[in-house]
């Protein structure tokens, strides 16, 4: 069964679990804080942020995702903690923006919120630097972009978008050297992947969890060329 269209329901259960996921795992986003300087917090920031969110989206549920969208970025904006944080908020502050005039995205509408939410995370930052969430979360919604005029299946699309988030995320090394030289992968990249895959895990059990296809692991040749132009 495809899912053809997100509605505010869908979305908030996607939000929630994204940042369940991230919840569970931010010990491990904190090991990998490296830059912009290693004080171990992204993160702890990265989750009070998402948390921040879901206490909002909670108290103002929503059956429009126009409407959901925005709730959880005032809330995303209002607990923004350290620069990871800011820049979740603000992915998701574009989101809301290209998402508000709707009650449901297709494929298409929901590759371009995506994307609307990368530009607004990249002119919110003074200095962009790539290697970093902002890599990971531009190179997703590229590939976003391009696989939603092959598909209108939601579901297929976040799986594209989850695996070019970690192919993104795996190149990290090589854009920022002082990842290379400790030997970890961005911690914020990683902490967006987390959310990432808490979104794919609730569209594959709303259709009944049969996409065995579907989330491939990364292998070093996919990795190669990870960044290369869709």
């Amino acid at each position: 069964m495809s899912i053809r269209s997100l509605n505010g329901t869908d979305f908030t259960a996607m939000v929630l679990a994204g940042a369940e996921q991230l919840g569970q795992h931010a010990e491990h986003v904190n090991s990998l804080n490296v830059f912009p300087v290693p004080d171990g917090d992204t993160g702890t920031n990265m989750n009070l942020t998402m948390s921040a969110g879901v206490a909002e989206i909670k108290r103002k549920s929503s059956a429009s995702i126009g409407e959901a969208a925005g709730i959880l970025s005032k809330g995303l904006l209002m607990g923004a903690r350290g620069n990871s944080g800011v820049i979740l908020s603000q992915l998701f502050r574009g989101f809301s923006r290209s998402a508000a005039p709707y009650e449901e995205l297709n494929t298409l509408q929901f590759a371009a919120a995506l994307q609307n939410g990368v530009d607004a995370a990249y002119k919110a930052v003074v200095k962009p630097v790539e290697g970093t969430i902002l890599t990971v979360a531009k190179e997703a919604a590229k590939h976003a972009n391009y696989y939603a005029r092959r598909t209108n299946d939601i579901t297929e699309l976040m799986n594209e978008v989850l695996l070019k988030a970690k192919e993104a995320l795996a190149m990290t090394p090589e854009l920022l050297p002082v990842l290379k030289q400790v030997g970890v992968v961005d911690s914020g990249g990683q902490g967006l992947v987390y959310i990432y895959e808490g979104f794919m895990e609730v569209l594959l059990q709303s259709d009944g969890g049969s996409r065995t296809s579907l989330n491939k692991e990364v292998t070093p040749s996919v990795v190669a060329s990870a960044l290369k132009p869709a």
